[in-house]
């Protein structure tokens, strides 16, 4: 509420459907795929399954991308399946990598550059400046990414505008949703996403109630209005 009194209305997150998803990252999954079968690979080869790795860890793990490219390589046990997400608040979080995940992951622990550089993921060339420490890979170059993607395929977001592009976020807000779909507790739902307030997790049951309200509205089939 304000200080007037009046509740305030949440903007509710815009997320896709999972097929959606699929279809956005399907000229990104054929790149990957065309360089998974070569004996060479060339640089343009290792990112695209280098970018498939990430955007697959961010859905799988309901990630944000600050902290898929932030993740460092001592963070992360694919054995175990497992990486432990560093908040920068200090609520760090163990998170669970599904099976399906753990293949890109592993095809580009292959490929990636034997150096000291900390992060898991990290440029394909495995060099950085002179006198330089290494950086993670930048936020920007994913939203591009998902926004290049977006252009390729046509996807737009559900849950408001329809003409609204997808971003990184928006991959963790599909998840979120895909929890919500198999009637995973709020509260366990709340611990994977990292919210220190489950009220930040209550609002994507309120998308799907949203969804619902929707569709009884819209379904007036039979009624008969006197």
């Amino acid at each position: 509420m304000n200080k007037t009194g009046k509740r305030i209305k949440r903007k509710l997150p815009k997320y896709l459907e999972v097929d959606k998803l699929q279809e956005l990252e399907e000229p990104l999954i054929n790149e990957a795929k065309n360089a998974l079968s070569k004996q060479e690979l060339s640089c343009k080869d290792k990112i695209a399954i280098r970018d498939f790795a990430v955007l697959t860890l961010v859905y799988s793990c309901a990630l944000r991308i600050s902290e898929a490219v932030n993740l460092l390589a001592i963070n992360i046990d694919l054995k175990k399946q497992y990486i432990n997400v560093i908040d920068s608040k200090g609520d760090d979080r163990i998170v669970y990598i599904p099976d399906p995940a753990i293949g890109i992951l592993k095809d580009w622990l292959e490929i990636r550059p034997n150096n000291d550089n900390p992060y898991f993921f990290c440029n394909v060339k495995g060099s950085t400046k002179p006198n330089e420490d290494p950086k993670p890979l930048g936020r920007d170059y994913y939203n591009k990414l998902i926004s290049k993607l977006a252009d390729m395929t046509g996807v737009r977001m559900s849950g408001g505008n329809e003409l609204a592009k997808p971003h990184p976020h928006t991959l963790r807000h599909t998840r979120a949703m895909s929890y919500m779909d198999a009637d995973v507790p709020l509260a366990v739902i709340q611990k994977i996403l990292g919210h220190k307030n489950i009220a930040t997790t209550q609002i994507y049951a309120e998308v799907r109630q949203k969804v619902k309200d929707d569709v009884q509205k819209q379904n007036i089939a039979g009624i008969v209005s006197l």
